[in-house]
């Protein structure tokens, strides 16, 4: 699982074999280690009953989670993404996206069997 950060915006990016493990598991999680120093890590749960996608910040690592049935629903459609806004304040939000992961473009050697290809028709020309 990858995940990208840009200002007010969270972007976790999931390959085939992550989906299949986040169904049985209902979690997923992945880290990055420092020299001497915490890791950073970020995690996506799927919880029964949220009413809606939620993020938080705790102890180095992102959390989100995301609604069990509307996981599914994801999982089992060509939907690209699931998406929330969560109000910050002074009228900006944070943008939490979960998406099935393309292929690079711009990677021809890149193993592509384990990406959405079928689907990365619009996704960009770059990752």
């Amino acid at each position: 699982m990858k995940i990208r950060c840009e200002q007010n915006s969270i972007r976790l990016r999931l390959r085939r074999s992550e989906l299949v493990q986040l169904r049985a598991e209902k979690w997923l999680g992945a880290a990055v280690h420092f020299p001497n120093g915490p890791d950073l890590g970020w995690e996506l749960l799927l919880e029964d009953g949220l009413p809606d996608m939620t993020a938080t910040f705790l102890q180095n690592r992102v959390i989100v989670k995301a609604p069990y049935a509307r996981a599914l629903h994801w999982m089992d459609t060509d939907e690209v993404g699931m998406e929330c806004f969560l109000p910050l304040g002074a009228g900006t939000a944070l943008h939490v996206l979960v998406e099935k992961d393309f292929p690079c473009k711009d990677r021809p050697d890149e193993d592509k069997t384990d990406f959405f290809t079928e689907l990365s028709e619009e996704a960009p020309v770059k990752c």
